[in-house]
This record gives C-alpha cells, sequence and structure tokens, in this order.
C-alpha cells in the first residue's frame, strides 16, 4: 500500500529531531515570532470578540494565557482568542505558495499547549517550525483551487499546522500524529465571502484553525483514529476542496529547506498581494518626488491569480475597513495621498483625498508577472511616464530589521521601547529558555494601548 500524505508528514513531524533544523529555520523562526508577537499585541484594541468568547466560554480548567490581558483559560480556549488575535491586523506573516498564513493557527496552538506542557523554549521552536513544514505542504499544490471554489485558503489550511504543531508538543508518535492530520479534515473551513462582503469574521477564521487542531491533536492522543487517505484519497481533503484527485506532488517534494524560510512578514496592514505594490509606489513616490495632484492615472500590473483574488480589484464603494485592506485600489489611493498605508488609513472609508487618488487606479491582469512581483505606470498631468517592476517579494527582513520593526510599533502596543526590547529578546533567546513563562510575561506585561 502506497504510503498517504498523512503517513508521510506524521512521520515528518514525529521524527524530526533538533539537529535536522538548521539555522537558517530557526532565525526565520523567530523574525516571524517578533513580528507576530509585535502586530499582535498592537491589534488588541481591533479584536474584542474571542477573548471574550474565551472567558466566558473556556474559563476552566486553566491552562494558557490570553495574549489579550494576561488572563489564564482552557489551552483550547486561548489557543482560538490568540490565533484570532495574531490575525486581527491582517499583518500577521504568509506563506506565498499556499496563499496562507502560518503564524497565527500554528504559533497560537504551539504557545497554548506548550505553556499546558511546561514545554522548553526549544520544544516550542521546533514545534513552530514542524507546524509550518506541515501547513505549507498540504496547503502549497492546490491553493489556487480551493481559492477559485470560495474556500479561504489560510483557514482551511491552518488546522493541519497547529494539529502538527500540538502533536508535537504532546509527544504524540508518527501514527498518532498521522491520524491527528487525518481528523483535521474533518474540522477545517472557512470561506472568502468574507472578503466579497468586507465582513469582519476573519481572525475568527484562524483562531478556530488553532483550536480545532489542538482538538485532534487530543483526539488522536486517546486513540480515535481518521481514514489514512483522508487528504489523498478519492473522496478526500483535496477531491472534496480543490476538486481534485491528482496527487500533491508539492506536498512530498524534497525543498532542500524548511517551508518557513519561504514566508514573508508584511510590513503594510494589508492583504499580502499588496505588499508589493504598496512599497514600490511609496519608493515611485519619493523617488521621483511626486505629488498626489501631478498623478493622473496609475496602472498596477498583477499576475491574474493575485489580481482575481476576491476584494483585490475593488473600486468601490468601501463598506468596512475589512474591505479597503483588500482592495488595490484604496490601498494604492492612501499611498499616494498620504506615502504611506497606516492601520488607521483603513478606516478612511469616505475621505475624499483618498477617494480621489483610489480613482486614478487600475488593475491589469498580466500573465507575465510572477505571484508577488508588480508593475507599476505612472502617467502625470504633464504627460511623463514613470513605470518600474519589483524585482523580488518584500517581506524578508533581517533580525535587526525585524527588532526595528517592533520597537516602530511600541506606540500603537502601548509599551515603551525598553519593554518591546525586552520582548524581542525573550524571543531570540526562546531556544534556551526552561519554560515559556518570560515570553509570556513579556508579552502580557505590555500596557494595552487606548482605541
Amino acid at each position: 500500500m502506497q504510503q498517504s500524505l498523512t503517513q508521510f508528514l506524521g512521520h515528518l513531524v514525529y521524527e524530526t529531531t533538533a539537529g535536522q533544523i538548521g539555522q537558517r529555520a530557526i532565525e526565520r523562526a523567530k523574525v516571524s515570532l517578533v513580528h507576530n508577537f509585535a502586530v499582535a499585541l498592537a491589534g488588541r484594541n481591533r479584536e474584542q470578540v474571542a477573548w471574550r468568547i474565551a472567558e466566558a466560554s473556556y474559563a476552566s480548567p486553566a491552562g494558557a494565557t490570553l495574549l489579550h490581558n494576561g488572563t489564564r483559560v482552557t489551552t483550547e480556549g486561548a489557543a482560538f482568542a490568540n490565533g484570532a488575535l495574531f490575525h486581527a491586523r491582517s499583518q500577521d506573516d504568509t506563506h506565498p505558495d499556499s496563499t496562507s498564513h502560518p503564524g497565527s493557527p500554528v504559533m497560537a496552538a504551539a504557545l497554548a499547549v506548550a505553556e499546558e506542557q511546561g514545554a522548553s523554549g526549544r520544544a516550542f521552536l521546533e514545534s513552530v517550525i514542524l507546524g509550518y513544514e506541515v501547513l505549507c505542504r498540504v496547503g502549497r499544490d492546490f491553493d489556487q483551487q480551493v481559492t477559485g471554489r470560495g474556500y479561504r485558503a489560510a483557514a482551511l489550511f491552518g488546522g493541519f499546522g497547529a494539529a502538527a504543531a500540538a502533536a508535537r508538543l504532546m509527544k504524540l508518535d508518527a501514527e498518532q500524529t498521522g491520524h491527528a492530520l487525518g481528523l483535521v479534515t474533518h474540522l477545517s473551513g472557512g470561506l472568502s465571502q468574507v472578503w466579497h462582503e468586507g465582513s469582519a469574521e476573519f481572525p475568527l477564521q484562524l483562531g478556530f484553525a488553532a483550536r480545532n487542531g489542538i482538538v485532534a491533536a487530543r483526539a488522536a492522543a486517546a486513540g480515535a483514529t481518521a481514514a489514512i487517505y483522508a487528504l489523498d484519497g478519492p473522496r478526500g481533503f483535496f477531491n472534496a476542496y480543490a476538486g481534485t484527485t491528482e496527487p500533491a506532488k508539492e506536498a512530498v517534494a524534497d525543498y532542500g529547506h524548511w517551508q518557513i524560510e519561504e514566508v514573508t512578514v508584511k510590513p503594510y496592514p494589508a492583504c499580502a498581494i499588496l505588499q508589493g505594490p504598496l512599497q514600490l509606489l511609496c519608493r515611485m513616490i519619493e523617488d521621483e518626488r511626486l505629488s498626489a495632484s501631478e498623478v493622473e492615472s496609475l496602472v498596477l500590473e498583477l499576475n491574474p491569480y493575485e489580481a482575481r483574488y476576491t476584494g483585490i480589484d475593488n473600486a468601490g464603494p468601501f463598506v468596512s475597513a475589512t474591505a479597503t485592506k483588500m482592495s488595490a485600489q484604496f490601498c494604492l489611493g492612501n499611498a499616494l495621498a498620504s506615502g504611506r498605508l497606516a492601520l488607521a488609513d483603513l478606516e478612511r472609508l469616505a475621505d475624499p483625498a483618498v477617494l480621489a487618488q483610489a480613482a486614478k487606479i487600475k488593475l491589469v491582469e498580466n500573465p507575465d508577472v510572477p505571484e508577488r512581483i508588480c508593475r507599476i505606470t505612472i502617467r502625470t498631468a504633464r504627460g511623463r511616464e514613470v513605470a518600474r517592476s519589483l524585482g523580488e517579494a518584500v517581506g524578508r527582513p533581517s533580525p535587526a530589521e525585524i527588532h526595528a520593526f517592533a520597537i516602530g510599533l511600541a506606540g500603537e502596543v502601548g509599551a515603551s521601547a525598553d519593554e518591546m526590547n525586552h520582548l524581542v529578546a525573550q524571543i531570540a533567546s526562546v531556544d534556551e529558555a526552561p519554560d515559556m513563562y518570560a515570553l509570556i510575561t513579556a508579552a502580557t506585561g505590555m500596557a494595552r494601548a487606548k482605541p
């Protein structure tokens, strides 16, 4: 019998030793941890639902801590609420080839289970890297197919990474871990209608994924089993959600590196697809010394998959900050108007200055433009044309650069630079920590910024 994908991934999670995880993967994991913790803490005023649910419905037995306020609730409740919080600003990290945000479900599940288990910082870090590995491998073959059918890839695949991280920390064997991943197929979901309507439930999608991954791992630990070919069988996950029985070749490929090394982080609080266009446009404005009044029109060329992604080509009217952060017209219009895109700018739904610039922007599909790359052509009122292409995908900062990014968010967190430096230091040395106490205390000890 041919090895199934859940069996392959179960063995990968169980059999990987600490010595097999290279320094590059560890460095990228710490970069994502600093980034995701900073944007989560800066998003506490935007996420008011999940932590209330956790306190009301998951109060005991206390197993893990809410990053919102330091309250301890059940492990599943903490994973749910923290997963939503990591995603509240839509600025958590991204794995482009699976159209997913692995950090929110994986880190939330790993943090909660590591605290419950009293696991070391090194065990936590390994579980995060392996959670990313599983999520990204499951998602990278058919992300475009599931997206085309109306599912949200980040929500659909999130539980697999959370289950893998939880299974590693719970010390499940290879067979049990495979069953945990099979069980997640029954707990996966999430629709892209959220982007179509601009509704507000998108953080909860990744909170559900974090919680459900732990539930699946617990079930496997208790003896529950799942169909061996739950992912890749003729009536399995890929056929159901992607409409295909083709083999998942990328899921089992030998990359020579860990999936976490492919992950990018977001400089701007907007859709991952728009990170490159925003950075390129801001550079063009600065280099060419362009004012908004000089710009007559702007053409943004994107890969067809990205140009057609739900919510990207939205010229308005704009109904919510959920809609604006997805809209190429609104986000780039803000950049033209202000030379930036800050979180508060997403609320400028009816600002005439922004809308006037958004109206100048046209989105064009270009199959010759790779994903996460873009081309922008600006025509000025005097007939001058300025065109530039992005050379490479943005969002792979060095440890020093991500440290500076976190310090830059201290004001939005409501923290001092010293407090943020302390948090960054705890993450930098997390693999030497005996448990998660110091990191969690550093995060929850920061004051909360006023709305």
